[in-house]
């Protein structure tokens, strides 16, 4: 009864500057190419949170312009494909500015050998952090005389990728199928497997031994910006011309997400569910 004694509703053509956080449920969707890295992704636990700035046009619309920060991607768990292509560019980074035109050679020849994804009995989480700008066009109703009011709002945003990176935790061998019946060692020729032993020694327990898993930054491999449409259905509770509000939204990329679309293309998208507080400006 108090709020309802302190609180009412306002009608008045304002600019509001308001805040809010929550939880955010995002997927990584295949996009068009479909690889074996690409499928299988299922929804990851993450976070959103924004300011907005509000214009009240009239006691029906307004206009919501936001920056947002919007934890994307998604996770797989157990076996899964993973490209192969990142081994042989591990070995050649790890050399550094010193490799040879023979040692790329050499490489070369022992990628040949290898299917083009490997796979791996693991835990693995695709984490993208994005600043996101949407523009809503917003319409709300109060709720008879009450200082509740109900709304949806939708528009397009550009976002702009801070940073990806896969997290992968967990212990296995590289297989060269999904059964996991060979290792990548087993199915090279015995001249690749010289070729590994004499050369590249280091490479020989990464092919046919349980290697542990960490963090690998994909950032590099990422378009660095996205388009698309976001909205939310909302209620809010008026206190004179500020307001605190729940809303449960969504949001979905056109643009696939992968520079280089060899190993798959995806989209991101993801459901929320923001708290916030709303107030006058003027």
């Amino acid at each position: 009864m108090a709020l309802l004694f302190l609180c009412g509703v306002s009608t008045a053509q304002d600019i509001k500057f308001g805040i809010k956080a929550g939880p955010n449920l995002p997927n990584i969707t295949a996009g068009g190419k479909n690889t074996p890295v690409s499928e299988g992704y299922k929804s990851r636990a993450a976070v959103g949170a924004g300011i907005f700035t509000e214009l009240q046009l009239n006691p029906l619309i307004s206009f919501r312009l936001g920056v947002e920060y919007s934890g994307q991607g998604g996770k797989k768990n157990g076996m899964q494909a993973m490209p192969s292509q990142r081994l042989v560019s591990t070995v050649g980074n790890s050399i550094g500015m010193s490799i040879t035109d023979q040692q790329i050679e050499d490489l070369t020849a022992i990628a040949s050998h290898l299917p083009t994804y490997y796979y791996a009995n693991i835990d693995n989480t695709t984490k993208f952090d994005y600043v996101m700008i949407p523009l809503l066009a917003q319409f709300g109703w109060n709720l008879g005389q009450s200082p509740w009011r109900v709304y949806v709002n939708a528009g397009p945003f550009v976002s702009f990728l801070i940073s990806g990176k896969q997290v992968s935790k967990g212990t296995s061998k590289m297989y060269s199928d999904a059964s996991g019946t060979s290792t990548l060692w087993d199915i090279l020729p015995p001249t690749a497997k010289d070729m590994v032993t004499g050369k590249f020694p280091a490479m020989e327990p990464t092919l046919n031994d349980p290697v542990d898993y960490g963090a690998t930054n994909i950032t590099g491999e990422m378009k660095s910006t996205n388009f698309g449409l976001t909205g939310n259905a909302g209620i809010r509770y008026q206190c004179n011309r500020n307001y605190f509000f729940l809303e449960l939204g969504g949001n979905y990329g056109f643009i696939t997400v992968q520079e280089n679309n060899a190993n798959g293309s995806n989209r991101l998208g993801a459901g929320s569910v923001m708290v916030g507080y709303a107030f006058s400006l003027f």
